[in-house]
């Protein structure tokens, strides 16, 4: 089988199923001419076979460069974004946290912990010692300047590294570094 056979085959099934559904618009998007749908339609399935698996090609493929480059800038953010949610989550990001920074719902947030094999105990997390909260606040302060804002994706960084460094949980270092940037 060929690339044309694969290619015919896959715009013919976008079609038909496209087509099936109403979306005509779809079909004309691929460059489809109204007469050649209404003849699509009227072929029985031995000739839609036929068609599909045809060795001479009726598309082609065309790259919009400029579109793919986009693309991939935009999923290499998403990776990087799913890459920080994980450290967070790893960390015992709360609910409430992750959705303040990415919007992300509870179910959301549930579903990435079991992905991620991390199980939350129901309840209060234990909060911090006095020694623990020195410590938290001397590293805040030795690193805030290199960020703008706590809420900024910077700002979870900063807070990801102090969890990283201390052992201590991401949602207490939030709720205290949110806590301190508020009576300033």
């Amino acid at each position: 089988m060929s690339m044309f056979n694969n290619l015919n085959q896959v715009v013919l099934s976008e079609i038909l199923v496209n087509l099936q559904e109403g979306n005509i618009n779809v079909c004309r998007n691929y460059g489809f001419s109204k007469q050649e749908l209404q003849e699509i339609e009227k072929l029985s399935m031995e000739e839609i076979y036929d068609l599909a698996n045809t060795k001479a090609p009726f598309a082609k493929v065309e790259i919009n460069h400029e579109a793919f480059w986009r693309l991939v800038a935009t999923v290499r953010m998403n990776s990087q974004e799913r890459r920080l949610i994980d450290r967070a989550l790893m960390l015992g990001a709360s609910i409430q946290m992750l959705n303040a920074y990415f919007g992300l719902t509870t179910s959301k947030v549930s579903a990435r912990r079991s992905l991620l094999g991390r199980q939350e105990p129901m309840g209060r997390k234990p909060a911090a010692t006095e020694e623990e909260e020195k410590l938290i606040w001397d590293l805040w302060q030795s690193r805030k300047n290199d960020v703008q804002t706590i809420e900024s994706i910077d700002g979870l960084e900063v807070l990801i590294l102090i969890a990283e460094e201390t052992g201590i949980n991401l949602t207490e270092i939030w709720k205290l570094v949110s806590r301190w940037n508020k009576t300033k």
